[in-house]
């Protein structure tokens, strides 16, 4: 079966009857533009087609490589017409046989397609950046390329002498504006920090008390992705009742930008609160793992799921796990926060454009600086804190807030290296730019150690068996040695041999209250605390089956003991078990 044209026009001819028309055009391929890393027998991702209609007019059309192509070219172009359905395949077919011949003299050449913003490496080790629709930089392509089009959204850049006003604006504002804008500039590198192996590992959690504007500054920071066909509405904003799916597939689909997830907010009703919190959450947990997500496409195919993007929430409310906690950079209002009006979507995203040419024209530079900063993190010497050992604590024992924070760090630093290569910056205003970056930092880590000490008194320390032995070894009960001082004292040693302590008595009352005491067993009834002793095989049950033990009288035999939980030490030792704080959230 032979398919050829004539005056621009496809027919078909099977040998055995006269030629029928299919289509009033001629598709001719001028570019097949392929993935990075597809090997020549592979398909292209996009074709560059010249379709000539039969009066001989011509419309450039770049369309997406389908197994249906008529019908593309036939939606795209009004006055193209496949004369029956039936002609797809063969139309397909024709289309195809011309892929075959790419690269040769005279046919269609080979493309690069590269895929939206990020940063790519060419097969002859060349870096691009493409940024909003652009490949960034003075980069020049010696082979044709594209670059994958968005459609939903756009980025709204249009300011002039961005890079100064920047300047002021962050001088003039609260140090809460620091960090959104550079996790902003952080977000838009996420690819390369992939690459290099230091992850992005946290989203931004932007907490405060009611009406401080907690919206407002994720909105006019992370607003510059405007809708198509609506200027001023935010593409990338998704309110805290959304669906995991919709927010995973927002996160999946816009590289380099950031996603809100707006007003966590508590709620009367018990059900929209936890859906809320479970959403906050899972959000957390996928912004900042590398690990992808699947889903099942229409055709039955695995579709990998990549997190491109990055996520800030707006809560009024804390979330409570640690897992949460770690990968959560905090931006905390306690009252409420005045921007300038310098601060607006299209600054941002100017800010944006010119970060990444910058980035783009210094890529090992830049590349340099994160290593520098992010193999070996020292977040604290850069706080001046008094009575630092808390920070210390949490940054030494949780390493992913520290990794976060040194990723923001280089960003940051960048972010100075970029304004110095665009206009004159002091010595002073420098100065002060970092001591508004550390400030942010410093009330951010605060944060995590307030929220940390809240979440420990709500963990165990051990098991029950563990605080009892930790209780005896210090003394915590007071426990006497003679039976008439046991009136007076909480317990008493019944059991001892060459100083080891083999058997105590204690007063339920005193015992149950000491262990309520404890972080996590707040609410721990008395029978849950007394079953658990029973369940080890560490108490001695009396003859009545009650739980407490009557130790008979003191000498003068008118007074009976008090009685007292009999406790055998050894086996309350053998079951005794300590628990790491936070290590098993964490770890999830």
């Amino acid at each position: 079966m032979e398919i050829y044209n004539i005056a621009y026009n496809l027919y078909v001819q099977d040998g055995e009857h006269e030629p029928k028309q299919m289509t009033n055009f001629t598709p001719v391929i001028e570019t097949a533009y392929y993935p990075l890393e597809s090997s020549q027998d592979d398909i292209p991702a996009y074709l560059g087609i010249q379709l000539i209609l039969e009066d001989g007019s011509v419309r450039s059309l770049t369309l997406p490589m389908t197994s249906n192509l008529a019908r593309t070219i036939v939606a795209e172009e009004p006055r193209a017409v496949l004369l029956k359905t039936g002609y797809a395949p063969l139309v397909q077919k024709y289309i195809v046989d011309q892929l075959s011949k790419t690269g040769r003299s005279g046919e269609c050449q080979r493309g690069v397609y590269l895929p939206g913003n990020g940063t790519n490496r060419l097969a002859d080790g060349q870096h691009v950046t493409v940024w909003n629709g652009r490949v960034a930089g003075s980069t020049k392509l010696e082979v044709p390329y594209m670059i994958k089009p968005t459609n939903t959204y756009r980025i709204t850049n249009s300011i002039d002498r961005p890079v100064p006003t920047l300047v002021r604006t962050l001088l003039e504002n609260d140090a809460a504006l620091v960090l959104p804008v550079a996790y902003a500039l952080l977000v838009s590198r996420r690819d390369v920090l992939t690459a290099e192996q230091h992850p992005l590992q946290g989203g931004l959690y932007i907490t405060g008390v009611q009406s401080s504007g907690k919206t407002t500054l994720a909105r006019r920071v992370f607003g510059y992705t405007e809708r198509i066909g609506i200027p001023g509405k935010a593409a990338l904003v998704l309110e805290a009742v959304s669906t995991e799916a919709s927010v995973r597939d927002t996160l999946s689909e816009n590289p380099g930008c950031v996603v809100i997830i707006d007003d966590l907010a508590h709620s009367s009703s018990r059900t929209i609160e936890a859906h809320r919190k479970k959403l906050g959450g899972a959000m957390l947990r996928l912004a900042a793992n590398e690990g992808d997500s699947t889903k099942k496409g229409k055709t039955g195919k695995t579709d990998h799921r990549d997190c491109t993007s990055g996520i800030a929430l707006t809560a009024e409310f804390v979330l409570d796990g640690v897992s949460e906690l770690t990968r959560s950079i905090f931006v905390y209002l306690e009252k409420k926060l005045n921007l300038t009006e310098d601060v607006r979507p299209a600054l941002i995203g100017a800010i944006l454009e010119d970060f990444a040419d910058w980035f783009a024209d210094n890529y090992e530079h830049a590349i340099e600086l994160l290593h520098k900063i992010a193999d070996s993190p020292d977040i604290l010497k850069n706080l001046r804190v008094d009575g630092a050992d808390e920070f210390t604590e949490l940054l030494t024992r949780e390493r992913r807030i520290q990794d976060n924070l040194a990723l923001l760090q280089w960003a940051f630093v960048c972010m100075v290296e970029m304004i110095k290569s665009t206009v004159k910056l002091s010595p002073h205003r420098e100065q002060a730019l970092y001591e508004k970056f550390w400030m942010a930092v410093h009330l951010s880590v605060s944060k995590q150690v307030d929220e940390f000490a809240k979440i420990r008194t709500h963990l165990k320390k051990g098991n029950i068996a563990h605080l009892l032995c930790e209780a005896i070894d210090c003394d915590e009960f007071q426990l006497c040695r003679k039976k008439s001082k046991l009136f007076k004292r909480n317990g008493i040693v019944w059991k001892e041999k060459n100083g080891v302590i083999k058997q105590v008595g204690i007063k339920q009352t005193a015992l149950v209250q000491f262990i309520r005491n404890q972080n996590g067993y707040q609410n721990y009834s008395s029978r849950k605390i007394t079953d658990y002793l029973k369940d080890i095989g560490c108490l001695t049950i009396n003859e009545d089956k009650s739980n407490t033990v009557h130790l008979g009288k003191i000498k003068d035999g008118k007074r009976s003991l008090p009685r007292v939980l009999l406790i055998d030490v050894e086996t309350l030792r053998d079951n005794a078990e300590k628990y790491e704080l936070f290590a098993e959230q964490a770890r999830e």
